[in-house]
């Protein structure tokens, strides 16, 4: 937290024309407020109540509604008057939006009719305006809502509809995303040869734009199908290659699942030594990161090869934790308990209707002929509890010895269980919501500037708060966040950063960071310097070259101790350059992390501008 409010110091302190006064998150609230009572011009007050909307979103889903409808409401005012082309083509599109927002609430809240109704006024609007970018929004959230109804076929219809908008507008990553989720509603449908179709297409896009996190999902969906239509050497194939792109890219949470139908195809060829190896580090993987449906998936897979090996012991640990979990996932409801409430349920309707059954003559009632239907209900279901009972109980004396090799296991996990639970609340609360503030309110203010140079400066800070975020979001996935692998968490991150920047210089990584787990405290302050380094490299470092080198080395030296060298091999900086006396905010910015790590920089002799920065891990 204190780095959170460290970093909006900084920012308040940066600027001190533009925006040195920023006003705090209720002030500003207050602020916009004033502008909608006050404002006499109706697109000022409209763009005023859809900023509002932006920042409560996160905690006050009612009274967003109620801002749409305000935003609704005059913007049907106005176009009821004369007004011109340019002002009435605002006021639709203002309305269009307010309509999608509220959809994606009543959505959000479970009124799925709710959010179908206001899903297709906006679709209306935004095909009367020919807004291609909105239709394909409002197309594909009808899609998802079908999609999570049970109903594929009416999915697949509006998919289809929403890629077509898609190719007119161009934008091949969202393209090759709609071809994807098209090829799982076929397969969902039985479609296995539509599937293959479109799963090819999207892969020869995301090939074509170089989406390397893209290709791995496809390719692994596509091992899937041939999997489940038995072509095992096929599905092997596109398994492997998958996973070869998800190791060189660190997409940790990819390789889980990849990993997992690695050790299935292993096991389905009867080679039960390779599918442990493979469902060992699938296991590993996921309980590192927390991912409670991976390790679902590992420990079955396992359990089930050592059960070929006649591994008991191990066999007997692996299926429970794959029942302790699978009970965890589902929230710790059993299937007996959804049976006998569904059971509970259909008696209590019958009684209902019928209006015959009395506390005191129950089963004399259930003997009248007259009630003959209900009595067959009542016995029917009493036999099906006694099947039920029998065939727990049958089961239960199995697992007698994974109960109690178990119990004390379970006690651990549920309690380590609630204290991420916790932190995790913590985390998102405080943290992300303040970022939340943060970026909104940069955005509002940025409104109001119109010199190049100080816009220029509020994207810059904008991408910092973006960068912390992201930071935060890497820790969400870490089961102990006093425990984090250094290198699986800053690998896909530095990955993410030299994507994001899209160069026409060809950048290689030349990264060797020590084996080592260290916690939040040590790994914020250290991931903002190495995102502002990086970021230097890439906008300055390599401007008229063909390809480029960005390094970045972590070595132990002693105790706590730990030295960094981040840098780049591009055309240099100026000899004199000085760390202390550089006013840029960048500069400041990592002189300040290095302090907080009891640390020191220093530039070294190496070509281009490379750093040589010792830190202390924070973590005793």
């Amino acid at each position: 937290m204190r780095i959170a409010y460290l970093i909006l110091f900084i920012l308040c302190l940066s600027s001190s024309k533009s925006w040195g006064n920023l006003i705090s998150f209720n002030t500003k609230i207050d602020s916009l407020s004033y502008l909608i009572n006050e404002n006499k011009h109706d697109t000022s007050k409209v763009k005023a109540l859809i900023e509002l909307s932006e920042i409560l979103y996160i905690s006050d889903l009612d009274t967003v509604i109620k801002l749409s409808e305000e935003v609704i409401s005059i913007c049907n005012a106005n176009l009821k008057k004369v007004i011109n082309a340019t002002e009435r083509r605002s006021f639709m599109m203002s309305k269009a939006g307010a309509l999608n927002n509220i959809g994606f609430i009543y959505d959000d809240k479970g009124n799925v009719i709710k959010a179908l109704e206001y899903y297709h006024k906006s679709l209306s609007i935004r095909e009367e305006l020919d807004d291609k970018l909105g239709i394909a929004v409002s197309l594909n959230n009808i899609g998802i809502i079908y999609i999570k109804q049970g109903e594929p076929e009416q999915a697949l219809d509006y998919y289809l509809k929403s890629l077509a908008v898609k190719r007119q507008l161009g934008d091949k990553k969202s393209i090759a995303t709609s071809l994807n989720n098209i090829a799982a509603v076929y397969k969902e449908l039985g479609n296995l040869q539509k599937s293959i179709e479109y799963y090819t297409k999207s892969l020869l896009i995301r090939e074509d734009i170089k989406d390397n996190k893209g290709i791995a999902v496809t390719l692994n969906n596509m091992g899937t199908l041939y999997k489940d239509r038995g072509s095992l050497d096929t599905a092997l194939n596109y398994y492997n290659k998958a996973l070869q792109i998800r190791q060189k890219i660190g997409d940790s949470r990819g390789l889980t699942n990849t990993l997992s139908n690695l050790g299935s195809i292993a096991f389905a060829k009867k080679d039960y030594t390779l599918a442990e190896k493979y469902g060992l580090e699938a296991l590993e993987i996921a309980n590192n990161l927390g991912f409670l449906e991976r390790i679902k998936d590992a420990s079955y897979l396992l359990s089930e090869v050592y059960e070929k090996q006649e591994k008991w012991k191990d066999a007997y640990k692996m299926k429970s934790l794959f029942i302790l979990i699978k009970d965890s996932v589902k929230n710790k409801k059993t299937e007996l308990e959804l049976i006998k409430q569904q059971s509970k349920y259909d008696l209590e309707k019958v009684i209902k209707e019928k209006e015959i059954l009395t506390k005191e003559n129950d089963i004399k009632t259930l003997l009248n002929a007259k009630n003959r239907t209900l009595a067959i209900a009542f016995i029917l279901a009493f036999i099906l509890a006694l099947a039920i009972i029998f065939f727990i109980y049958r089961e239960n004396k199995k697992k007698d010895f994974i109960n109690n090799l178990l119990s004390q296991q379970k006690e651990e996990a549920l309690r380590q269980n609630d204290d991420k639970i916790v932190l995790l609340k913590e985390i998102h609360h405080r943290v992300k919501n303040s970022l939340q503030v943060v970026s909104s309110l940069l955005r509002l203010q940025s409104y109001e500037v119109e010199d190049e140079k100080i816009s220029k400066m509020f994207e810059e800070t904008q991408n910092r708060v973006l960068s912390i975020a992201k930071l935060h979001e890497q820790l969400y996935s870490s089961e102990n966040l006093k425990e984090i692998d250094l290198k699986q968490h800053f690998l896909p991150l530095i990955n993410d950063l030299v994507e994001e920047y899209k160069l026409g210089t060809k950048i290689k990584l030349d990264i060797d960071i020590v084996d080592v787990k260290m916690g939040a405290e040590t790994l914020v302050p250290l991931g903002l310097i190495i995102n502002e380094m990086i970021s230097n490299s890439l906008k300055y470092a390599f401007i008229g070259k063909r390809e480029g080198v960005i390094k970045i080395h972590i070595t132990h030296i002693v105790n706590n101790k730990y030295v960094m060298i981040i840098g780049d091999n591009g055309i240099g900086m100026d000899n004199d350059f000085d760390f202390e006396e550089s006013k840029s905010l960048g500069t400041q910015l990592i002189q300040i992390f290095t302090e907080q790590l009891n640390g020191c920089i220093e530039r070294t002799d190496e070509e281009g501008t490379v750093f040589k920065i010792t830190f202390e891990k924070q973590e005793k």
